[in-house]
């Protein structure tokens, strides 16, 4: 099963687990990591790669971030740089929103491509004028 992490500002990874959370009626099973202000991305990305190493269970990781290219987003890439230097298969994500998150997660026995897949298209589905 591809682990799942979350890195994004303050509260909002918290925020989209607990959202999952309340969603699916059960654990989502995700790592997550709220960036503080002021955290940097050289600080910060050893400790977030030994947690993606940590929810690794063999398959793969995916990783999804709030806004590419700020601090969480580079936090992540940097450490999946890292993992991935450690021989642990990692994709990251930007963008994530509750969708994107709940696909990932009802979606994650495939492979890591096809979660990382099938994620993008629940973000982008569900972007529509609804009025």
């Amino acid at each position: 099963m591809i682990a799942i992490v979350i890195v994004a500002h303050v509260p909002l990874a918290s925020a989209l687990e607990a959202c999952a959370r309340h969603v699916l009626g059960r654990e989502p099973d995700v790592v997550v990591a709220d960036i503080l202000p002021n955290e940097c991305a050289s600080d910060c990305a050893p400790n977030l790669a030994q947690q993606i190493i940590d929810a690794d269970q063999g398959e793969g990781v995916l990783v999804l971030t709030d806004l590419p290219g700020a601090t969480p987003s580079n936090i992540a890439v940097q450490a999946s740089h890292l993992v991935q230097a450690a021989g642990v298969p990692c994709c990251v994500l930007g963008g994530v929103n509750a969708s994107m998150l709940l696909r990932a997660i009802n979606y994650r026995q495939g492979s890591l491509e096809d979660v990382a897949t099938s994620a993008l298209a629940g973000a982008t589905h569900a972007l529509l004028r609804v009025d």
